[in-house]
């Protein structure tokens, strides 16, 4: 049953984006804050200019304006001087004809008719009638429309700026500040990791934040009860294993002496008595390989194995080792030496050779890989699909139901050495190719692939 993969999100990647988009929205309001409220003193910023131009204008023209000569005059002079197109000046007299502007002011009236103070032209102009005389002249000064907008906008682009500035610099900072605030929980997984319930003497030490002192806890507190009930476990098992072995071997012995009695011509009482040893030298076997492998603390003790020796000490009648040359090899050809607990490896490899020959295997081969040993045996192999399944069993460590005792513990043992058990077909045919490493080889992928192979369908087996 595959697993869909799940993607985990980061706390400080989420942070980070939050803080970002809080800024931008930030920035983003209060451009529309500093437009909404800005507007009105920036309007009454560009009138009180206007009104003031005016003045200014109004003082420059002579005091005989009131005299269309010196009027056409003055005219004349203002029109060749340079002026701008935003911002525009005229006389007009009583009769609505323009007397004198500035270069770049439209020919006719900006008003279509007399009109002192602010107001808004038809063209969009914003213009400022100011009287002259008491002939009815009039003064306008005016500025266009693009140009009070264009004050506006810089305003308001400048203030946008700045606080996006801000903004985006203050999220930095908050970030740079939540990932030291979140040091400290990396930190208590760094702890969690190289925790060991399984040591009394060694405890997890105190939180450095008090938000994560409760997760502390609960965390100290599962593992003081999954290491109370493992040494539980350990001690029913080892109990179990040693009530079991003396009766065991009583009972091997006496079969013994049962067999050397049984008379020769009572064929079949022998072979019962046989089958019946064997299966009592199985069982023995597993009892030896759970009080080996379930010992108090489950330590390591790792030395060179040579695991052809090994194997040949391993009684399993019935069944031939086949090892390669590098097992049998003289110098430095030879195999080199496992670094394995040697007690844990018989117990994994004579659960193997057990389950070949209940499987009806009568010849194993045993070859060197790197960091472990191949067995392959010659029996009836297992059919694909059911062998893809037993390697998923495997590799999930979910053993209930999905796989026999033998591969389980074998599995184990090899886990416990830093490896893992591989499961394949027969190069050379029918048969099953069993992969134990004790380490885990430097070029291997760990994606619980099971090559496909042909066999006879044994969907119903477990090893």
């Amino acid at each position: 049953m595959s697993r869909t993969a799940v993607a985990v999100q980061s706390i400080g990647a989420r942070l980070s984006s939050a803080l970002l988009w809080i800024a931008v929205t930030w920035g983003l309001l209060a451009a529309l804050a500093v437009w909404l409220v800005v507007e009105h003193e920036v309007d009454e910023l560009l009138d009180d200019a206007l009104i003031a131009s005016a003045g200014l204008i109004s003082g420059l023209l002579p005091d005989a304006a009131t005299q269309d000569a010196v009027l056409q005059q003055a005219a004349a002079t203002v029109s060749l001087a340079p002026g701008s197109s935003r911002f525009s000046w005229q006389v007009v007299d009583r009769g609505e004809h323009v007397v004198i502007r500035s270069s770049r002011a439209p020919a006719e009236p900006l008003l279509p008719r007399h009109r002192e103070g602010l107001s808004h032209s038809p063209e969009g102009w914003r213009v400022y009638g100011l009287a002259l005389g008491r002939e009815g002249r009039i003064l306008y000064v005016a500025q266009s429309r693009e140009e009070r907008l264009e004050a506006l906008g810089d305003v308001t682009l400048g203030t946008l700026v700045a606080a996006l500035l801000v903004g985006v610099g203050g999220a930095t900072a908050l970030r740079r500040r939540a990932r030291r605030e979140l040091l400290p929980l990396d930190q208590l997984s760094a702890q969690v990791q190289h925790h060991d319930p399984m040591d009394s003497g060694t405890a997890l030490p105190p939180a450095e934040r008090v938000e994560l002192q409760p997760i502390r806890d609960a965390i100290d507190e599962l593992g003081r009860r999954l290491a109370q009930r493992i040494r539980q476990e350990r001690a029913v098992v080892a109990h179990a294993a040693h009530a079991l072995r003396t009766p065991l071997a009583g009972m091997d012995a006496q079969l013994a002496v049962a067999l050397r009695e049984c008379p020769p011509e009572a064929t079949g009482t022998h072979q019962r008595l046989q089958r019946t040893r064997e299966a009592a030298a199985r069982l023995s076997r597993v009892v030896t390989a759970l009080l080996t492998l379930f010992r108090s603390g489950v330590d390591i003790e790792r030395r060179p194995v040579d695991a052809a020796e090994l194997l040949a000490d391993i009684p399993m009648p019935g069944l031939r080792l086949d090892f390669a040359a590098a097992f049998t090899a003289e110098g430095p050809a030879r195999a080199t030496p496992l670094p394995a607990d040697a007690d844990l490896l018989t117990a994994a490899l004579a659960n193997l050779l057990d389950n070949a020959v209940r499987h009806g295997a009568r010849q194993v081969s045993v070859e060197p890989v790197d960091g472990g040993l191949r067995l392959v045996d010659d029996g009836p192999g297992i059919d694909p699909m059911r062998l893809q399944a037993l390697q998923q069993a495997l590799d999930t460590q979910a053993y209930e139901g999905r796989t026999g005792l033998g591969l389980m513990l074998a599995d184990l043992v090899a886990r416990a050495h830093g490896g893992r058990l591989r499961l394949g077909p027969s190069p050379y045919g029918s048969g099953l190719a069993v992969t134990l490493t004790l380490s885990e080889p430097a070029d291997q992928r760990d994606d619980g692939a099971v090559a496909a192979g042909s066999g006879p369908n044994s969907a119903g087996t477990q090893r």
